[in-house]
């Protein structure tokens, strides 16, 4: 009889977990809840205020869905907790860490304490999660400035730094009551500044820069001329980090410089660099954008000068989307620019970085490169028919003698390798062990030396790690000789008409009214003097040779024709 009793209760037991596996839990919905709390009677002062969150009491007013916990916010006079559940993609160690101001605020994952209240803005704290989904709650302080926001970041197996949790991978329980957004967030029927990347009526791409950076733009450059501190006004100085408006006119085939960095050993490593160009009140020209072939990016300060004053220089070295961004970034460019920013926050691969914006033509296409412009320099016998190989035969004007990779006394002999770059393919490449196929001293900067023949003269290249290498840097002009045997008998088109360059020193033009005189004063300076002038312009060459230019005048350029 006791048996059966024993099985009947086992059967109805049974029929209770499997009735409760299968009931119907509440839909999850994206984000988390965010509760607000009064102040407690114990919080009396800044340095009273800590308390643990069941002992907040009763919530008061309404309860709110926010999207992310990337600067989450709260009343300023409240306690409030963040609570729904995290989605574990991966099994593994989780590293976070949170902010605010003071650093009043907590957070716990799977219902363990990882960065408790006040334990450092820069401290962070692992914890190992399975894959599934587990439980989260951001906790925020009076007196802890939520109406600012509270930062929560995190660093997931596989990334190498830390960022913000995707908010897709944060859920709540969907209960009736609550609003589907944050009091604390501008409304949604802000509409956003119209964006004319192609102007129809003008040239004008833009008429006033917003630059935001964390930490600082040091220097503007406009078609190489550097922006004066009157056309530059601070808005904001926000902790050293800035915003500011530039009063420039921005126009089609234009280029812009910005140079900008920050100290890794602040906030955990955050940067942020963003740009909106306005065309007026209500119209925005240009963003920043990561996609875009319009921007690009120079790390290397050896490359820095033709970077800065050349239009094409450097261009194949796109920007890239910052990983860990300052997270008020987007909030200030929207505060001060556009308020639904539509761009990114960009950078190089170093902490001090060069960044090029330039300006699409009047057809919004981007300069071309043409290939003749790339190697303007023609070597005789090149492109002979194939029946005259042996009467004559090719000329090798430079040839490669030696090319030591290396430092610190491990190096490699890497001859044969610059040799096929520069004699046989006439191809860029950089000193680097991706380039050159090997790697003598591993997670060291090495050096690149060089030493080569050109035109029976025995001459020396020195290249730092990841510099670039143009093959024009052996087969140019390698002094202020040869760069005037060269450039005799060159014609070059620019503000002065057509234009050129004869022997004993004279230069002709159809528009010119009077002599010209010119000579070479470097392997890539030359010379003018103009009719009319009493001193002569000095003038630069790109690094391809295709083009020259006054450096402090980017319009001022003259271009090879061919």
């Amino acid at each position: 009889m006791s048996f059966l009793r024993s099985s009947a209760a086992s059967v109805l037991l049974l029929l209770f977990f499997s009735s409760s596996a299968y009931a119907e839990k509440p839909p999850t919905s994206p984000g988390l809840i965010v509760e607000e709390y009064p102040r407690n009677d114990s919080q009396t002062s800044n340095d009273k205020t800590f308390l643990e969150p069941e002992e907040f009491g009763k919530p008061i007013g309404d309860a709110f869905v926010i999207e992310s916990l990337e600067r989450w916010k709260h009343g300023q006079d409240r306690n409030a907790v963040a609570s729904g559940e995290l989605v574990v993609k991966k099994s593994g160690t989780y590293h976070f860490r949170t902010d605010s101001f003071y650093d009043r605020n907590m957070l716990l994952v799977n219902g363990e304490t990882v960065c408790a209240f006040r334990d450092g803005t820069e401290t962070s704290a692992s914890i190992e999660l399975k894959k599934g989904t587990v439980p989260i709650e951001a906790v925020g302080y009076v007196n802890g400035r939520g109406e600012s926001g509270l930062l929560v970041e995190w660093k997931p197996p596989g990334q190498r730094e830390f960022g913000p949790i995707p908010s897709g991978l944060l859920r709540h329980r969907k209960r009736d009551g609550i609003l589907a957004r944050s009091p604390y967030e501008p409304p949604l029927e802000i509409e956003a500044l119209e964006i004319r990347p192609l102007p129809v009526d003008s040239d004008v791409y833009a008429r006033s820069l917003t630059v935001v950076a964390k930490d600082f733009v040091t220097e503007i450059y406009h078609n190489g001329r550097r922006l004066t501190e009157k056309e530059r006004k601070m808005v904001l100085d926000r902790f050293g980090s800035t915003v500011e408006k530039v009063d420039v006119e921005v126009k089609a085939g234009d280029w812009l410089v910005f140079h900008v960095a920050h100290n890794r050993l602040r906030h955990g490593g955050s940067k942020y660099f963003a740009v909106t160009g306005h065309l007026d009140d209500k119209r925005v020209g240009f963003v920043s954008k990561a996609d875009s072939e319009d921007w690009s990016v120079c790390d290397n300060p050896g490359l820095v000068h033709d970077f800065i004053y050349f239009r094409e220089a450097g261009t194949e070295a796109r920007a890239i989307k910052i990983a860990q961004p300052w997270g008020e970034g987007r909030k200030f460019m929207e505060k001060f620019a556009e308020r639904r920013f539509r761009g990114d926050a960009i950078w190089g691969s170093a902490p001090s970085t060069w960044i090029k914006y330039v300006v699409p033509n009047r057809d919004g296409s981007a300069t071309p490169i043409v290939e003749d412009e790339v190697t303007p320099l023609v070597v005789a016998g090149e492109s002979l028919p194939p029946e005259l190989a042996i009467t004559n035969p090719k000329r090798r004007p430079v040839q490669i003698v030696s090319a030591i990779y290396g430092t610190g006394g491990k190096n490699a002999d890497v001859t044969e390798k610059v040799r096929e770059f520069v004699e046989e393919k006439r191809a860029f490449f950089a000193a680097n062990p991706g380039h050159l196929g090997v790697d003598p001293n591993p997670h060291w900067n090495k050096g690149l030396h060089i030493v080569f023949m050109k035109d029976g003269v025995r001459r020396e290249q020195h290249r730092n790690e990841s510099e670039h290498i143009l093959p024009e840097s052996f087969y140019g002009p390698q002094d202020a000789a040869e760069l005037a045997e060269w450039i005799i008998g060159t014609r070059w088109q620019g503000p002065r008409g057509e234009i050129q360059f004869h022997p004993n020193g004279r230069l002709a033009g159809p528009k010119l009214k009077g002599e010209a005189d010119w000579k070479s004063t470097r392997a890539n300076r030359l010379q003018i003097i103009w009719p009319k002038e009493e001193e002569g312009s000095e003038y630069e060459f790109d690094y391809i040779w295709s083009s020259f230019r006054v450096p402090a005048d980017g319009k001022n350029e003259y271009r090879i024709m061919k």
